[in-house]
């Protein structure tokens, strides 16, 4: 018996890359949203409270997701700070608590209580040893990079889907 081949012509749906844009645009939103929240709680017990800004760009050969803030204090405690004098600014001299224990540690993305206290000491000057980065973006940056690549292409696909050109 002869084989038959059936020849049919495909008239593909009209492509909607409309829809692909935004499940990519969603899904970057709510990727820098979680980041924020990470890096908010990473300052989460800090008296001084930065401000962090987000910015999500989707153009048609990449995708940005920017989370940051330039708050200064929060820049002398992710990067650190080299040993350095304190001078008094506006006084005669420096007054601290003799026992100090940070908030925050290296390597670590939660904040605690910390501790300030003991006798009170007056210098006319301090030499601050330094402080060790805490790396806190470098270990956000860490935690969200393989999960933003799941978590984009995921949304292509769920994009392509909405846009009815998946293959199924």
């Amino acid at each position: 018996m002869p084989q038959m081949l059936i020849v049919k012509q495909i008239h593909p749906n009209k492509f909607k890359d409309k829809a692909i844009t935004e499940a990519l645009e969603k899904e970057a939103q709510a990727i820098a949203n979680d980041i924020v929240l990470e890096f908010t709680l990473a300052t989460a017990t800090w008296k001084h409270q930065p401000k962090y800004e987000k910015i999500v760009q989707v153009g048609p050969s990449s995708i940005e997701i920017l989370v940051g803030t330039d708050d200064e204090i929060f820049g002398y405690v992710d990067k650190g700070t080299r040993p350095h004098m304190i001078y008094p600014v506006k006084a005669k001299a420096l007054a601290f608590s003799s026992i100090f224990v940070p908030k925050s540690t290296p390597g670590a993305l939660v904040s605690g209580a910390g501790f300030s206290g003991g006798a009170t000491v007056f210098a006319g000057a301090v030499h601050h040893p330094g402080t060790k980065p805490r790396n806190i973006t470098k270990q956000i940056h860490r935690m969200f990079s393989q999960k933003t690549r799941r978590r984009m292409e995921k949304a292509l696909s769920n994009g392509v889907k909405a846009s009815g050109h998946a293959i199924t």
